[in-house]
């Protein structure tokens, strides 16, 4: 591929998480590129017209700008009742992947900008580095943080966590608070 195909090919990929079929990928926290797919399968059966069956795709690259981490996510026969289209089954399968990768994996090639904080940021960070570096008695207050920011210190707490929406928590439960020990999954409400 010449040079030039493959820029249009990459502005393509991005334009489909940005503006198109994969804009449920999109996040403000690092960029991703890559094509949702959607196919009929089994469609040849007889039953196919009262009980359809396709395979949600989604493949993808990160981060768009400079690629380190390529994945492709497939489900075979997705309940249609739920959706079928590749953005909206193997796409959220894809974001919490790269999320996953972005949370555990450690900055690299970062260039440091002099930056002044607002003082409610330094004060989160601290907060962040913190329980990240002791163990709470009780479940941390996530409400108002980002996304990725809650996910590293309560997977860190070796919780489950289960995402709905995107930006900042909005919700959570268990209330905050709770003892450790009484939970093992976290439910985050995004904005």
């Amino acid at each position: 591929l010449s040079d030039q195909t493959l820029s249009e090919v990459r502005d393509v990929l991005e334009h489909i998480v940005t503006r198109g079929t994969g804009r449920a990928l999109y996040s403000e926290h690092f960029s991703i590129a890559g094509k949702t797919g959607t196919a009929r399968t089994e469609y040849w059966m007889e039953d196919w017209d009262k009980d359809r069956r396709y395979i949600s795709s989604f493949a993808g690259y990160f981060p768009a700008e400079d690629p380190k981490y390529s994945c492709i996510v497939v489900i075979h026969k997705p309940s249609t009742k739920k959706g079928y289209y590749g953005a909206d089954v193997t796409g959220p399968v894809f974001k919490r992947i790269a999320q996953k990768i972005y949370t555990d994996s450690p900055l690299r090639d970062t260039i440091q900008l002099p930056v002044k904080p607002m003082p409610e940021l330094m004060q989160q960070e601290a907060q962040i580095t913190q329980m990240l570096n002791e163990t709470p008695e009780g479940l941390p207050d996530v409400r108002g943080w980002a996304l990725m920011d809650a996910l590293a210190v309560l997977e860190n707490l070796g919780l489950t966590v289960e995402v709905r929406g995107r930006g900042s928590i909005m919700e959570q439960s268990p209330k905050p608070g709770t003892a450790l020990g009484q939970t093992q999954k976290v439910t985050l409400i995004g904005s």
